[in-house]
């Protein structure tokens, strides 16, 4: 089409077409943003109401869990006379193909004392004459008191420095490692369900209790 042949009138009905065009494909790209946008909304409320209600029921069936647990638990406890720990518990099947743990997760705490007992620790190590045992166990007393990105210490690797000072007959490490186990405060985070099963094939397997755990099925 070569617009220089085109009358004025040509022109001025292509431009209006044009024009029309242009305004048809905006019309449209805007309603296909307010349909995107509904679509938005009425996705998050469907899917807020489905996960709410299942989130519901997995508090309810959270606390059967350890409602019934506590029972067995104490029944336990009556028959052998023992006294158990909540802090973890484990249930096996008889035909040991399903495992059922439960408990609380918790993390390492400390109050201000602790920060005495690593001061002690240090002030001990300074002291050691430099000889190879010496500097042995200074690296491995260092390593044990390193903290986590928190800041923390770790519980473990303070029993296994409690284990080395024992082992090492100094006095004053072994008082500051008491000091530092003395200080612990661990803090109780949240209750937790785990289950394991095995499947026909005989594979140990883990039952998916969270949305994040559970693979896609293809």
């Amino acid at each position: 089409m070569d617009i220089t042949k085109m009358t004025a009138a040509q022109r001025a009905e292509l431009k209006a077409q044009l024009e029309a065009e242009e305004r048809a494909e905006k019309q449209k790209r805007e309603e296909d943003i307010a349909a995107y946008k509904n679509g938005v909304d009425e996705f998050c409320r469907t899917g807020f109401s489905r996960l709410e209600e299942l989130s519901r029921q997995m508090r309810q069936e959270k606390d059967r869990i350890f409602a019934e647990a506590e029972v067995l638990i104490q029944m336990k406890d009556d028959l052998f006379k023992t006294k158990t720990d909540r802090h973890s518990n484990s249930f096996t099947s008889s035909d040991s193909k399903i495992t059922v743990t439960l408990g609380n997760r918790t993390n390492d705490g400390w109050d201000d004392t602790v920060n005495a007992g690593v001061d002690k620790v240090k002030t001990f190590i300074r002291s050691l004459a430099r000889d190879a045992d010496s500097a042995a166990l200074t690296e491995m007393v260092m390593n044990l008191l390193s903290r986590d990105k928190k800041g923390n210490l770790k519980a473990s690797r303070v029993l296994q420095l409690r284990e080395i000072a024992r082992k090492s007959g100094y006095p004053e490490l072994i008082e500051a490692t008491d000091i530092i186990q003395a200080a612990y405060r661990p803090v109780d985070t949240c209750q937790f369900v785990s289950v394991q099963y095995k499947d026909e094939q005989g594979v140990k397997r883990t039952l998916p209790l969270s949305l994040a755990a559970m693979e896609k099925e293809a």
